[in-house]
């Protein structure tokens, strides 16, 4: 989860209170983009710097600043008041300090626990609502507008969830009460929609609506869509709302806790209580498993989906007897972990079917740059990311793996093992154990001499790492695969030596290169003739037979081992 790694970039001190300015609004761009959480470019690093700050601020992650015209190292007069009678928070009253939540979230190992945070600073979130009852203001909460628009969608006839179209409808209302409006407005919609023929006429009438939305709002149609992309991209992160068929729906396994928060309805603090509500934005809203009973009734309920999914008793942990909740809720989320983990494997299994390898292949021939079929409607907003995505489903569509699907990569996913960021550094992007070999697999979307630069050493040094793990336990083949839409020359070279120095002894790897394009077709035939990890090692080894050609040719070399493949 970005929002995490680019907290912990805020625990520096040279960055945690301290953000006001140009020049500290760059250096959080600056370390953001160092880190892997931002893709800078040519984008000016302050404006990305206050970009993010206001991302953790709204969301509660970091103290706001409050006070116009305040220095920096000056304390913010609202922030002093609020902390006053609460020195638990641990805050000095700098703006854009980490709070408890902030913290939370950069202490949460797990996805699982990484989403309870996200949860609990969505639940503690308001805006101004646009009415205003009793001559007052009201405040509105997203989120569980956005629950309640789901529960009741989940219950008409033909439940089809909420598009990311249908969302622009449901973030221009700011009304508890207009649930019901809501959907019918949407029901409205869909039937003009469902009447058209042809994907062509259904997008126009998709346009026409964002452009009434917008001119409703006195925005452009762009700003609608950036709005809506991000009110569809966060009620995921909590872990309660699922993607499916690229519309959101409630989670089914997380329905206890959706039921018990939309009958506590939306803890409204408002202007009045400003003090209150930044206090619980600032610790993270209560939730109904902060309670015992309900911790342990969900304890309970994980257990018997992990009994009922074939998991053998004695491998589910214990239940405490005791009253403390933090400790229930730790033997609670380790619970979700393990079921999703079967869930993972049952994932793992489906990938070998035709219409999952044809929509892999649709995901990296978009990726690539290539046409696809117009029966695939691929969004991909983080394209590293869904690079590393599509080839893990690869090689489990490929199968046979000895190691478990969640340990054969190193990114993390989310309830829908839709990737949540690229695999950290300091180790390779995946690694697939078979029963005769292990492959470790790199990614890269970076091309020319640059290539060479940002890849050449790190992945000589992880397959040698590897290979030396490998070596202390199995004692199995190591291979390395590295893929890239281009393979420069220098890349090329740097692989085809293969050497990685252990002080003064050489050892040599074995790393084939192979563009996007190759791995592509060799997975298009996948599709017509089933190959199995075997005959994938023995392309590998074909390709490195050529090797001591210097790298245009050995390119040329793997080129025609893998056209001998694609006709075998």
């Amino acid at each position: 989860m970005r929002i995490r790694d680019g907290l912990a970039v805020l625990k520096n001190p040279t960055l945690n209170g301290h953000l006001i300015g140009k020049e500290q609004e760059s250096l959080l761009a600056y370390e953001l983009d160092k880190a892997g959480v931002i893709n800078l470019g040519q984008t000016d690093p302050d404006f990305m710097g206050r970009k993010w700050r206001s991302c953790f601020s709204q969301l509660g992650f970091i103290t706001h600043k409050f006070t116009r015209n305040l220095n920096p190292g000056e304390k913010d007069p609202i922030i002093i008041e609020v902390i006053k009678d609460h020195p638990e928070l641990g805050l000095t009253g700098q703006p854009y300090q980490l709070t408890p939540s902030g913290l939370r979230m950069i202490e949460a190992e797990t996805v699982q626990e990484q989403q309870e945070c996200m949860l609990r600073a969505l639940l503690a979130y308001e805006i101004p609502s646009l009415i205003e009852p009793n001559n007052g203001e009201y405040s509105f909460n997203p989120f569980i507008f956005i629950l309640q628009v789901l529960k009741k969608l989940s219950a008409v006839e033909n439940p089809r969830g909420l598009s990311s179209v249908e969302m622009g409808i449901v973030q221009s209302y700011r009304d508890h009460s207009k649930v019901d409006q809501v959907v019918q407005e949407i029901l409205n919609f869909r039937a003009e929609r469902d009447a058209a023929i042809g994907r062509v006429a259904r997008r126009k009438i998709d346009n026409q609506l964002l452009e009434k939305l917008a001119n409703a709002a006195g925005l452009k149609r762009g700003s609608i869509k950036d709005y809506t992309d991000v009110n569809f991209r966060y009620p995921r992160l909590t872990g309660l709302v699922s993607l499916k068929d690229k519309r959101l729906v409630l989670n089914e396994k997380k329905l206890p806790v959706i039921d018990a928060i939309l009958a506590g309805g939306p803890k409204i603090y408002g202007k009045e209580n400003h003090h209150k509500y930044l206090l619980r934005l600032w610790k993270g809203a209560e939730l109904p498993t902060d309670n015992e009973a309900t911790a342990r009734e969900e304890i309970l309920r994980f257990k018997h989906l992990l009994i009922d999914s074939g998991v053998q008793p004695e491998l589910i942990p214990l239940i405490p007897d005791t009253q403390d909740v933090a400790e229930l809720n730790q033997i609670r989320l380790r619970l979700e972990v393990l079921y999703q983990q079967v869930l993972e494997k049952k994932f793992a299994s489906e990938q070998n079917a035709d219409e999952q390898v044809k929509e892999i292949v649709a995901y990296l021939k978009s990726i690539d740059r290539q046409p696809i079929d117009d029966a695939y409607d691929i969004e991909i907003d983080d394209e590293p990311a869904y690079l590393e995505w599509a080839v893990w489903r690869a090689f489990l569509a490929i199968n046979q793996l000895v190691n478990k699907p969640h340990e054969a990569r190193r990114f993390r996913v989310d309830q829908d093992f839709f990737p949540l960021g690229c695999a950290p550094g300091n180790g390779p992007d995946m690694i697939f154990e078979f029963e005769d070999y292990v492959l470790v697999v790199e990614v890269t979307l970076t091309s020319s001499s640059r290539q060479e630069a940002a890849e050449g050493e790190p992945v000589r040094r992880h397959v040698a790492k590897e290979k030396a793990n490998v070596n202390a336990t199995t004692g199995k083949p190591v291979y390395g695969l590295f893929l890239a839409r281009t393979i420069d020359n220098n890349t090329a070279e740097t692989f085809r030596i293969g050497v990685w120095y252990n002080g003064d002894e050489p050892d040599f790897i074995n790393i084939v290169p192979i563009t996007l394009k190759q791995f592509i077709l060799m997975m298009e035939k996948f599709l017509t003739k089933r190959f199995d990890n075997r005959e994938f090692r023995r392309v590998l080894d074909s390709c490195l037979i050529p090797r001591n050609a210097h790298a245009p040719a050995w390119k040329r070399e793997i080129q025609k081992v893998v056209e001998q493949f694609l006709v075998g």
